[in-house]
């Protein structure tokens, strides 16, 4: 009876131990999981391990990815310091400031960012008079072609919708968005990628800068609305007679005024690209396909693309079916698909992030000090030295909450492979 009884003792002290364990696990876990993370309905049925997976480290990520990090602040001071426009006082120095531009020679940024520079051509690119315009007829979207004085090309992508508008649908629906095209240039001097075009916000009044100075050829792309009021439809892929671009009540067209790269590139084909329609590409239904992408690509052209899709991810522009190279680095060009609605985070544009886990160490160093809203902080400071306003408070919002998902999905990678396998130095 003693053994009997000591071995039913011995059961129930091992329950009473269980049952604890699993209480204190329970009361020290619960509300850890936010709603907000659930995980979305997927279409692709290949990734829904992976997403449920990244969705899970989304759920546990550390306090530190949520809350802002100091060791940006040196680095946020220096970029506004170089994007305060307040010294620029004289639009005659712009000459100066292209000098410099066609001067820079780097191998590490596009152009020129830092000692104020950056304010420099953002200003020059808004304020200085346009001397010819006309057609830019390459591409699948209306944009301009300006000459300013002084001989400096931009390229002016006008408005199609208020910053209010949601575009829903496919993540490639609908017209460019001027404003993408520069929110995606402050997004990359913030990121550290400094391979793209300066981009700002610019006005131009129809009758008194454009027409003056138009082209022929851009004359006959332009015609009288039902009001009577001059616009024009442009020379495009895309461009139709019944889609133009009109003035507003001021006679003035809002557009991206981006400098224009008089650069040889090299044009390459995304591995990641779409098909535009209902057939799905190899990269959708093969387990496997980084695999023979690393056989095809360098290591180093490999994490360029993976740096690309983080910065693509977070303005959500899954329209990046081609990429241009310069000295090796791909351009950040065509970033207008961008900002189509803060509350769609279509997770397949990280595919080569989630598939490959491979990423330079210094980018990840960089993104996590981003973390807690310096990212989105750090737009709005340097957006608002050229009085602009870039994207509604939702679409901060959205690029807060995809950093955190980019963060989880680099720590689904960690958990899969280990640090060592998915940091790669010297690069």
């Amino acid at each position: 009876m003693s053994l009997n009884y000591a071995f039913s003792f011995s059961v129930f002290l091992l329950v009473l131990v269980v049952l604890n364990i699993y209480f204190f696990y329970t009361l020290n876990t619960i509300n850890k999981k936010s709603p907000k993370f659930n995980v979305p309905k997927l279409r692709v049925d290949l990734t829904t391990n992976v997403f449920q997976d990244i969705y899970e480290y989304l759920n546990y990520l550390p306090n530190q990815y949520k809350n802002k990090n100091s060791k940006f602040m040196p680095i946020q001071k220096k970029l506004i310091n170089s994007f305060n426009t307040s010294r620029v006082t004289n639009p005659a120095h712009a000459q100066h400031t292209w000098v410099e531009v066609d001067n820079w020679v780097s191998n590490i940024s596009l152009f020129p960012h830092e000692d104020g520079i950056g304010g420099k051509m953002l200003h020059a690119l808004q304020s200085t008079p346009i001397a010819l315009v006309d057609n830019a007829p390459k591409g699948t979207q209306l944009k301009l072609l300006l000459l300013l004085e002084g001989n400096q090309k931009l390229y002016f992508k006008p408005k199609r919708y208020n910053l209010e508008h949601v575009i829903n649908g496919k993540i490639y629906a609908g017209f460019d968005r001027h404003n993408s095209e520069v929110f995606a240039y402050y997004l990359a001097m913030v990121l550290n990628f400094k391979w793209i075009p300066p981009s700002v916000i610019r006005k131009v009044h129809l009758d008194n800068d454009i027409l003056p100075v138009a082209t022929s050829g851009l004359r006959k792309t332009m015609l009288k609305n039902s009001k009577g009021t001059l616009c024009i439809y442009g020379k495009c892929f895309y461009c139709k007679i019944n889609e133009t671009v009109c003035p507003d009540d001021n006679g003035e067209v809002e557009g991206a005024a981006i400098l224009y790269l008089d650069k040889q590139l090299k044009v390459y084909k995304s591995p990641w690209r779409r098909s535009y329609n209902a057939k799905k590409m190899e990269w959708e239904i093969d387990r496997d396909y980084c695999v023979k992408i690393k056989g095809s690509l360098s290591t180093r052209h490999l994490l360029n693309l993976i740096e690309v899709s983080l910065f693509d991810f977070l303005i959500q522009n899954g329209d990046r079916h081609r990429y241009e190279v310069y000295k090796e680095q791909i351009i950040l060009l065509d970033n207008g698909k961008g900002l189509g609605n803060p509350l769609v985070d279509e997770l397949d544009i990280l595919a080569p992030l989630y598939q490959c886990c491979m990423l330079p160490t210094s980018t990840w160093q960089h993104l996590e000090i981003l973390s807690g809203g310096n990212l989105s902080d750090t737009i709005k400071l340097l957006s608002k030295f050229q009085g602009i306003k870039l994207a509604t408070e939702e679409h901060f919002k959205a690029i807060e909450r995809r950093l955190l998902k980019i963060y989880a999905t680099v720590q689904y990678c960690i958990g899969r492979y280990g640090s060592s396998k998915v940091f790669r130095s010297g690069f």
